[in-house]
């Protein structure tokens, strides 16, 4: 958001921005767009270290934080004012995620996996997700630990084997809702790259239940008894029983190590020395914001992290709790604001105060229609990806840019309409319907999120090369823009143009994204090891909104072997 039109502002107001943003950011410096050395695809953030403290995790203060004390923070911090007067007048760039390598991309880490985008997925693979074995239903369960107050109530039990899990149940009102929801998006970031809890729907056999003594139950006075079997009837006796006189319910494996608390979305943590990009500049973490907007995923939050000391001696970040997504709110259901705005939103209070209450929003004059109540209200017109929004401000997705929200969108694009009916029919609905309606939405929705991102920046990736003979260089690249629709194939063209350092070798245009270079004398010197070869495409198409920048690749040939080196999107 710009603080003044261009066109409005004075000279002398546009004399002192480029001073004072000149001073705040002068001491960044460019550097090249490519290296001669291994492209960094994995970031070696896995060493072994001394076993953390464990973390308090605060159910509110982070909504609180980042609603008031976060919001304060970033007005009185004058690099980050500085960065913004200097985007007004255009003498800087936003900034941009401090973990990705020079192929614009995250390397592998603690962090993130690359998975279905980068490595496609079969569809086994993806109705699987991250689940190595569900609860088992044939002996008993034993109740070691209970949490029954609240909308979504449960506990934690031990099965035979040994494996612990925890239990929790659709809201009375709208049975198979939040369970679904779980199952799908815990599914879905895993296929994106994140680490997540494993997550199944089982089936509850009250009769298979026994509660361990020592396990404690809460009174209304505050003390504490012994839970009993009435305490579980609460939770049975309220909820749709199957044929086999079974309660649906979502099983939660335990993690693999020992949790330490939440990772949080600002900052870095204190005692992990492999912690080194604070949180709210890593790009996997900025991009999350466009594959939860997909979902509607809005309840992300400091809360709703997990970070593991694992048995190697190191931490896992993980993203859990997914009961907020889709049409699901906890054990209710979404009403139209949430992804619309932040539910405590200075932007719209102050617009309200200013026009004396009669502004009124959009998604107060909507009603929160339900299909079915295992679906809950999950709609795909109402999603704006541009201003798209948690319920509560998150400094990553505040500071995601433009190629952050590209590396997001092309996560999503990545899923066929053939993946998102997989994985939604692992949620085990019921009734055919709740399958077909929200595969249909999760399509439309990723479609308006690819069509959106795909014309802010040029959406051409997974670029490769090859040498077909010693004077043959085979190029290709993928267009996402036309892989996903966005675009007609039949009406794009690229110019390439080959260049080393400042001289243009050669300049054409041509339709595929598959081309051979053949020119002997250049790849003579090209061979040499001393010479980046820089291939600059824009791409040219028949819609008038579309960025015409282009994307810049760096290749050399080394003994032979051509390689990548570098990837540059102009915004």
């Amino acid at each position: 958001m710009k603080l003044f039109p261009k066109n409005r502002i004075s000279g002398h107001a546009k004399f002192f921005l480029v001073v004072i943003s000149f001073l705040v950011i002068s001491a960044c410096s460019s550097t090249k767009p490519y290296t001669l050395k291994p492209v960094k695809t994995f970031d070696p953030d896995t060493a072994a270290i001394a076993e953390p403290e464990k973390l308090e995790q605060l159910q509110y203060w982070d909504r609180i934080d980042n609603s008031t004390f976060h919001q304060i923070e970033k007005v009185l911090d004058l690099n980050q004012v500085g960065r913004f007067f200097g985007t007004v007048v255009g003498i800087a760039d936003p900034l941009e995620a401090h973990n990705i390598n020079v192929l614009d991309d995250v390397p592998e880490s603690s962090w993130y996996t690359y998975r279905h985008y980068h490595k496609e997925m079969n569809v086994e693979e993806l109705k699987r997700g991250p689940n190595t074995e569900a609860p088992d239903t044939s002996g008993k369960w034993t109740i070691f630990s209970a949490k029954l107050e609240g909308a979504n109530p449960g506990f934690f039990i031990k099965d035979e084997q040994g494996n612990r899990y925890l239990i929790k149940f659709d809201g009375y009102k709208y049975p198979e809702l939040t369970t679904g929801a779980e199952v799908i998006g815990t599914k879905i970031f895993y296929a994106a790259g994140y680490t997540v809890p494993e997550a199944v729907i089982t089936n509850v056999d009250p009769n298979q239940i026994e509660i361990k003594d020592g396990v404690l139950m809460e009174n209304p006075d505050g003390s504490e008894r012994q839970m009993v079997r009435a305490d579980l009837d609460v939770i049975f006796d309220v909820r749709p029983v199957n044929e086999q006189g079974k309660i649906r319910a979502l099983a939660s494996k335990f993690v693999n190590g020992i949790p330490k608390g939440p990772w949080n979305f600002e900052g870095t943590r204190d005692d992990d020395p492999n912690d080194r990009v604070d949180h709210e500049h890593r790009r996997e973490i900025r991009g999350m914001r466009i594959i939860s907007s997909w979902l509607n995923d809005t309840d992300r939050r400091d809360a709703n992290t997990m970070a593991v000391y694992n048995p190697d001696g190191y931490i896992d970040h993980y993203v859990q709790d997914f009961g907020n997504t889709l049409g699901a709110n906890g054990g209710n259901i979404h009403k139209p604001i949430y992804g619309q705005a932040y539910l405590i939103d200075l932007r719209y209070i102050m617009l309200q105060t200013a026009a004396l209450g009669f502004y009124v929003n959009s998604w107060e004059t909507v009603d929160a229609e339900v299909p079915l109540k295992s679906v809950g209200y999950f709609k795909a017109d109402r999603l704006k990806p541009e201003g798209w929004v948690s319920a509560h401000p998150l400094p990553p997705f505040e500071n995601m840019t433009i190629s952050d929200a590209f590396w997001g969108a092309k996560i999503v694009s990545s899923f066929s309409d053939e993946d998102i009916r997989a994985i939604v029919e692992t949620a085990d609905y019921s009734d055919q319907r709740a399958v077909d309606y929200l595969t249909e939405t999760l399509i439309k929705r990723r479609d308006i999120i690819s069509e959106y991102w795909f014309t802010k920046i040029n959406p051409l990736d997974k670029f490769s090369a090859e040498l077909i003979d010693e004077h043959t260089l085979f190029i290709s690249f993928t267009d996402l823009g036309v892989e996903s629709g966005v675009y007609s194939s039949d009406e794009t063209e690229y110019e390439f143009k080959f260049s080393i350092g400042e001289e243009e070798i050669l300049k054409f245009k041509y339709s595929e994204t598959e081309l051979l270079f053949r020119s002997p004398e250049l790849l003579e010197i090209f061979k040499q090891g001393t010479d980046v070869l820089k291939l600059s495409i824009k791409s040219m198409r028949a819609e008038k909104d579309f960025n015409k920048k282009p994307v810049d690749v760096y290749i050399t040939v080394e003994e032979y072997t051509p390689r990548i080196v570098g990837i540059n999107r102009q915004e």
